[in-house]
């Protein structure tokens, strides 16, 4: 009998991982870039906590100006209700549905993702990074800075990002990403997830998860930083 309430509590746990974890962790989706490059897609999707229903967030942006497009945002929550072993991935693939025109008037291509440089294991803290790009060589520093003040639902957090690229032949560029005095409200914290660069390799992406105070406990949501490099 013991053996088997163990096994029914491993399969509760296989089925619905974060049942016992307060608030609700997004999964981050690349979507890909446009054919030069110069416009990155990306959407993520999770169940909401509060309402455990299933939503979706896609996103738009121009990499140079490190802003959204023009009716380059697009969310939504839906009714449905998940069955045990199901997950939201059909939320985004409902929303992706819908932006066929976006898609279009950007040229994204969701099979150029561009090329990894770093990712997170874990939530660790992500402060300071240093890491080598195998490929040219490069060695990249990246801080990020943030601020947060207040406690509760009136938390609220801004952050940026500086980053350093050192060249072999001992040359460096540096760069300042976001906007320091942004505060976002309910947001907790921030920590960096992934770093890639765009297919032409002129560009950079920051994936950031915020940690969102909400009624249930802390979720989790993305947004990135973008910069194109000289």
């Amino acid at each position: 009998m013991k053996f088997r309430l163990v096994f029914i509590s491993l399969l509760m746990a296989a089925v619905f991982p974060f049942s016992a974890l307060a608030g609700d962790v997004a999964t981050f989706v690349n979507l890909g870039f446009s054919n030069d490059s110069a416009y990155f897609m990306f959407g993520f999707h999770g169940t909401d906590s509060d309402t455990a229903r299933p939503f979706a967030e896609i996103y738009a942006v121009d990499v140079g100006a490190n802003a959204f497009v023009s009716g380059g945002t697009m969310r939504e929550t839906f009714a449905e209700t998940l069955q045990p072993g199901q997950d939201a991935s059909g939320a985004l693939y409902t929303l992706l549905g819908r932006t066929t025109a976006l898609v279009q008037r950007h040229r994204i291509n969701h099979l150029r993702q561009g090329r990894l440089l770093y990712v997170l294991i874990g939530s660790g803290d992500s402060g300071t990074l240093e890491f080598r790009d195998f490929n040219t060589q490069n060695h990249y520093t990246v801080q990020l800075i943030q601020d947060t003040t207040g406690s509760g639902a009136s938390v609220r957090s801004a952050f940026h990002i500086q980053l350093s690229i050192r060249q072999p032949s001992g040359t460096s560029r540096s760069y300042t990403i976001g906007r320091p005095n942004f505060y976002r409200e309910r947001v907790m914290g921030y920590r960096i997830r992934q770093i890639f660069l765009s297919p032409d390799e002129r560009g950079l992406v920051c994936v950031v998860e915020r940690d969102h105070h909400s009624a249930s406990g802390k979720s989790v949501r993305y947004m990135v930083e973008t910069v194109r490099l000289n």
